[in-house]
């Protein structure tokens, strides 16, 4: 008992858990059980990945995009995914019966911290000003949305997802792009009810 009880103990000082980010990457879908996907065989997709929106002073609104380095493999990702659960891609304007809409998302916090003194030789001292120190990291998620773009059952034309998926994992690191295309992946292969006939 006692040397059960002291491995349980030493367990604690080695916890088994996450070691990279990439460790904890998650992908979550959800869908409108009363849309027919399988009633339908023609998307839409544009050619750019949206990363933010701006307004500018006159109140227009500009689309900042994602480096076509980086958007073209995770478009590609979606039209290989897409083509392997029957779907065939359209012009957005051939009136497709669905259109995915990409984005990415991204969030920059800062921490801000200062010294203002010193220990050095068994004396304290002081600096002023106080010495600052600013770091940061950027975390992001890449979004994929279905929607019928001509709803017959909204009287305003508006329609609401279909489907949403969402994958962690991009803009961390050092632009790596097997996260977002493994999340692009998953999202897919965990959504089994966008086979078409």
């Amino acid at each position: 008992m006692l040397a059960l009880l002291g491995g349980w103990g030493l367990s604690g000082c080695y916890p088994g858990g996450a070691e990279f980010t990439e460790d904890i990457d998650a992908v979550y879908t959800n869908h409108l059980a009363k849309f027919d996907f399988q009633g339908k065989s023609t998307y839409a997709l544009p050619d750019k990945i949206v990363v933010d929106v701006q307004v500018q002073n006159d109140g227009d609104t500009v689309y900042v995009y994602m480096k076509d380095a980086y958007a073209q493999p995770l478009l590609n990702a979606i039209d290989a995914n897409m083509s392997s659960l029957g779907w065939t891609k359209v012009d957005v304007n051939n009136n497709p019966d669905i259109v995915v809409t990409p984005a990415g998302i991204k969030n920059t916090t800062y921490f801000y911290s200062y010294w203002y003194c010193w220990w050095y030789g068994g004396y304290w001292g002081w600096y002023y000003p106080p010495y600052y120190i600013v770091s940061s990291y950027t975390t992001g998620s890449f979004i994929m949305v279905m929607a019928d773009p001509t709803p017959d059952d909204s009287a305003i034309n508006q329609s609401p997802a279909a489907w949403v998926a969402v994958g962690n994992g991009l803009f961390t690191g050092n632009n790596d792009l097997n996260r977002a295309l493994g999340a692009i992946d998953q999202a897919f292969a965990q959504s089994p009810y966008l086979k078409t006939n």
